[in-house]
């Protein structure tokens, strides 16, 4: 349920109050001034994310924010500032009571998602916890805030002033439909917990609507009736009720701190059984790949992720890749397919006339857009070492090229004429095109490739180009490849599988006397074995200590999770010995024998041959295409792509 519909519902299910709530003017003043510092978090030079990743399923994530307070404005500065003087009144506490301290302003950080808050712990650069804002406090100070809004809002329609309309009733005259308003936008935002499917309450049999019933229905009215000009106010509730604000008390003599707290995050790491082990299989060779999918503010102009793992892992390969250009790259998408519709019904015979030329200025703009945006994917991807060549886009780069080559057609007449409508290049099919070539390339996603990746840490660095902003968020993407850096893990269960097989030979060996434990001589050889008992002790002993010698990482880890494969092929050449040993213990017949020497020393060999063979710790890179990068980036790959061993999302999906 979005905002509106949990106030709706909210509405319909809480008892009418008797009194209106305790929402104060100046508390209104602030909390609006929170929302509005929380979605533009202007005074925010430099967000940086740490996340470590160590274990299967799960990561440490630790976010470090620049602040600037020279960056907050005047009205900003003042409402937070008020804030210290509205804490703790409504336990009785008096202003004057409290002593003199250094003058300290509220500032918002972030906005956490509601469903998966926890306690953070707000550090400064030297380590200091700072003073947070409780959720309670600052829910009421959003509520108060955004009651006077509605209101406000309401009070500037023409119906307001109308004596006997309800707008004006609701207003003015009637009390309890505003309280029930009040209450149950403070239930809203105070409460952990808000609706996430509408119930109703049946009326009992024999009653009539009565004046409680006349009320509530008021109050439905109003929201509904009037909801086109609540538009803009549902999006802000939206955000009220869908996030919590992290809100901490900074030094107003200081202008820049640097701050740090850490969140968790969402996982999705469950699969069934056998797709799981499928999958760590496979990691054994390509790597393991983690997805991480986070939101930044949409004005934050520069963003950090450093990403790190076990010292005993290296991350091959990391980039990443957000939706800021999403919005740009729709617009120019809906504005080439509208001027190809206009230039199919234009005439160019009407060379001088006024629809022409509005044609011709409306051409150069979406071309000059779509050339700017062109040059600078061509500049991040020749920035990261992938080839965005002209076979890939090819109606974008002749529009491109129409718009920034400053070529000109001859006429019948001799003269030049500079007019993109008549440039060859450009046609209606070649603009819608472009548009299809935008779409399915995911034109919208920038990217960032991490080249320099210094053993078990990678640092991705995004800034944004100066474009203008939309929206209260982007949404980041980056993917990780983490692989096995000692490289002794698949070579030293190699040289146990060689080492079981080659117990196992020299023990069939002997008992046979002859190196080809096959024939009718070696069959009754093997069945007729004397001491048995001094055989079965070489064949779990000597396997059993070299297995003890044997280091493997932990399954829960991740490098055990990339042990996956030569794991299993131990626990193969260890059960293929034990039947060999447990064919001897019970006297088996020579043929039954035989076949278990076989697989005793046939299979250790082939576990040996699969982890020689296997090119994990020397392999080459996955393609990005593969890994979830934009389509653009990379060459066109018809093979699936790779699904990640696990997937971390710090707004639960959303």
């Amino acid at each position: 349920m979005d905002g509106i519909d949990s106030l709706r519902h909210a509405i319909e299910t809480i008892p009418i109050p008797g009194a209106p709530p305790r929402l104060s003017r100046q508390g209104a003043a602030v909390g609006l001034a929170l929302l509005d510092t929380s979605l533009r978090l202007n005074h925010v030079r430099r967000l940086t994310e740490r996340l470590t990743v160590v274990e299967h399923g799960t990561a440490r994530r630790s976010t470090e924010v620049d602040v600037s307070l020279k960056l907050l404005d005047e009205g900003q500065r003042q409402a937070t500032a008020q804030l210290q003087d509205l804490i703790g009144r409504e336990h009785g506490e008096r202003a004057a009571s409290r002593p003199a301290q250094q003058r300290a302003l509220w500032v918002p950080l972030a906005r956490l998602p509601r469903r998966d808050v926890s306690p953070v712990d707000v550090f400064d650069s030297a380590g200091q916890k700072l003073p947070r804002l409780t959720q309670h406090e600052a829910s009421r100070l959003v509520a108060s805030g955004l009651y006077r809004l509605l209101r406000g809002i309401l009070a500037g329609d023409e119906n307001a002033q109308t004596a006997k309309h309800e707008l004006n009733t609701f207003l003015f005259q009637v009390h309890e439909p505003r309280w029930l308003i009040q209450q149950a936008l403070l239930t809203l935002l105070t409460e952990r917990n808000h609706p996430e499917e509408a119930f109703t309450l049946a009326p009992a049999e024999g009653t009539v609507r009565g004046y409680g019933r006349e009320c509530r229905e008021m109050a439905l009215d109003i929201i509904d009736g009037y909801s086109g000009l609540l538009v803009e106010y549902a999006y802000l509730l939206n955000v009220a009720v869908r996030d919590y604000m992290l809100v901490v008390a900074l030094d107003d003599s200081v202008e820049e701190h640097r701050l740090s707290y850490e969140t968790p995050l969402h996982v999705h790491a469950r699969q069934p059984i056998a797709k799981d082990q499928w999958r760590r299989l496979v990691a054994s060779r390509r790597g393991y790949v983690v997805s991480y999918e986070t939101m930044i503010p949409a004005t934050l102009k520069s963003y950090h992720l450093v990403a790190a793992t076990a010292p005993e892992a290296e991350i091959s390969r990391m980039y990443l890749s957000t939706d800021a250009d999403q919005h740009q790259v729709d617009g120019l998408a809906e504005d080439l397919l509208a001027l190809a519709e206009r230039q199919d019904s234009a005439a160019l015979q009407e060379a001088d006339g006024a629809r022409h030329k509005i044609l011709e200025l409306q051409a150069q703009t979406v071309l000059r857009r779509l050339a700017d945006l062109l040059r600078r994917r061509k500049w991040e991807a020749g920035q990261s070492g992938v080839e965005l060549s002209q076979r890939s886009l090819p109606a974008c780069h002749r529009l491109a090229a129409a718009a920034t080559t400053g070529d000109a057609v001859r006429t019948d007449t001799n003269e030049l004429d500079n007019s993109l409508r008549r440039h060859p290049a450009f046609s209606a099919a070649s603009l819608r095109e472009a548009a299809r070539e935008l779409t399915d390339r995911e034109f919208g996603r920038d990217l960032v490739l991490v080249n320099g990746i210094a053993d078990n840490e990678a640092r991705a660095y995004w800034r944004r180009s100066g474009r203008d902003s939309r929206g209260d968020h982007i949404r980041v993407h980056a993917t990780l490849v983490l692989k096995d850096s000692t490289k002794s893990g698949p070579l030293n269960v190699t040289f146990y599988a060689l080492a079981v097989a080659t117990v196992a030979f020299v023990l069939g060996w002997m008992l046979v006397g002859s190196p080809w434990p096959y024939g009718r001589a070696a069959t009754e050889a093997l069945d007729h074995i004397g001491d048995g008992q001094s055989v079965i002790t070489m064949l779990l002993l000597l396997p059993g200590f070299l297995y003890s010698r044997l280091s493997l990482p932990p399954r829960r880890t991740v490098l055990g999770y990339l042990g996956t494969l030569p794991q299993a092929l131990v626990q193969l050449s260890i059960g293929a010995v034990a039947a060999f040993a447990a064919a001897v213990a019970t006297q088996s017949r020579g043929e039954v024998v035989q076949i278990t020497l076989t697989v005793a020393v046939g299979l250790p060999v082939l576990a040996a041959v699969v982890l020689f063979s296997q090119a994990s710790w020397h392999g080459a890179a996955i393609p990005l295409s593969r890994i979830g990068a934009p389509r653009w980036a990379g060459a066109r790959d018809r093979r699936k792509p790779v699904d990640a061993n696990v997937r971390f999302d710090s707004s639960g999906g959303r």
